[in-house]
């Protein structure tokens, strides 16, 4: 039996034209639909630019009007052996203070400043996540004058950190533990730490988030932007630009048009913090390469606090690496990774193109701005580069708190470490 074959009928179809009472398939057009799409793509091109240019280094901001700053040289010559340090007076006791850009807020032990009685202050803990220590104490306001060239000071008025408990605690998890060191995983008790020489002052800014152990690093701690009188005399915020400069030669505290001269500017995102303080901002945008492969895009730390790098990629990007022998005699593990020597490490500032800065080096050949060894990090978070202070042998840096942004200027343009 043979089956019906499809044809297409030999008679066409007549087309329905539309009549007055015939819908028709076309709905009419809606005004208020048609401008939420104009408005929708006129904010993302406007969000576009602003990204962009957020992105781009900046240099044009006028600080002309401002004419107030004082320099503090480093007490010793900087180095990358030991932390740099400024001198200063609190309660009357002259303090050979450690300049940290790693953290927020300054640290002093209380057996240092004993007139101060051990009821006064507000409750608060510090946790280095680098070397492990907490630090528990209380919060007091405090003068700092900080010693510049001749008979020169500068004031700055700030809670500090009166430490009267400390311990190094490799097991403690600042998203966890607050004022005190629980028992290791094996029920191990931490030894506490003697406070009678206890002295630090972290500066830097962006070191408030849930994960670094500092939750009131903020900057109404940060004495660097709290300076209230130069020799003195009291400042106003109309003569003196909030922010700093560290160079291997010390710290000019206030930005104006000529201690920034030749500084590229990229500017930086609002901090956690930021509507309640505008001078506080997140770390610096930066991208970085291994061997010249990959686009690792993150944040990234200029740390006077510590020597050796730390670099943490994309989770499918492939760092070279190496097992060796802890070289700490009080580190906890007795083997630990490094960065094969023979890696090239590329970073820019905001990115690897159009940056505010760019510079290299290769692991293990000993340039002045390298750092003194290269410490790869679990890829479980977003990408970050730690840079240690060897960068400042390459560039000076400057914070501008007031227009959020971050700075560099080459020590030697000349230099092969500067691309």
């Amino acid at each position: 039996m043979k089956t019906e074959e499809h044809k297409t009928p030999s008679t066409p179809i007549p087309t329905l034209q539309p009549t007055p009472s015939t819908p028709t398939c076309r709905k009419p057009t809606n005004p208020a639909l048609i401008w939420r799409l104009i408005i929708l793509i006129a904010s993302l091109i406007i969000y576009g630019i602003y990204k962009n240019a957020c992105a781009m280094p900046t240099t044009d901001t006028d600080l002309s009007p401002y004419t107030d700053t004082i320099h503090i040289p480093f007490i010793y010559n900087f180095s990358t052996k030991h932390v740099p340090q400024v001198m200063c007076t609190v309660e009357g006791v002259d303090i050979e203070m450690p300049i940290d850009t790693g953290s927020t807020g300054t640290l002093i032990g209380a057996p240092i400043l004993p007139n101060i009685p051990p009821t006064a202050g507000t409750p608060a803990h510090h946790f280095f996540t680098s070397s492990k220590i907490l630090y528990v104490g209380r919060l007091v306001d405090l003068s700092i004058d900080f010693i510049g060239k001749g008979a020169s000071y500068a004031t700055a008025v700030v809670p500090v950190l009166i430490v009267d408990k400390s311990w190094r605690c490799a097991w403690y998890d600042p998203s966890k533990h607050t004022f005190t060191c629980p028992p290791g995983p094996d029920g191990e008790e931490a030894g506490e730490r003697d406070t009678s020489n206890i002295t630090y002052m972290g500066v830097g800014f962006g070191r408030n988030g849930p994960r670094d152990g500092k939750p009131y690093a903020t900057p109404k701690v940060n004495p660097f932007l709290n300076v209230e009188a130069i020799d003195g005399e009291r400042l106003s915020n109309t003569a003196m630009r909030v922010g700093y400069i560290i160079s291997t030669k010390g710290i000019h505290l206030g930005l104006t048009s000529s201690n920034t001269r030749s500084f590229t500017f990229t500017d930086l995102e609002p901090g956690l913090t930021h509507d309640m303080d505008p001078r506080d901002w997140a770390m610096a945008n930066m991208c970085f390469s291994i061997n010249g492969r990959g686009r690792n895009c993150g944040t990234a730390l200029v740390d006077t606090g510590i020597a050796q790098m730390y670099i943490r990629a994309e989770g499918d990007v492939s760092i070279p690496t190496v097992i060796i022998p802890n070289p700490n005699p009080n580190g906890y593990a007795a083997m630990v990774k490094r960065v094969k020597p023979g890696t090239n490490v590329t970073i820019g500032f905001p990115s690897l193109k159009g940056t505010a800065m760019s510079y290299s080096f290769v692991v293990g050949d000993n340039t002045s701005i390298e750092p003194s060894f290269v410490c790869p990090q679990r890829a479980d978070h977003p990408p970050f580069v730690n840079t240690g202070r060897n960068l400042l042998f390459g560039y000076s840096m400057a914070f501008d708190a007031v227009g959020g942004r971050f700075g560099f200027r080459p020590v030697d343009s000349s230099s092969s470490s500067v691309l």
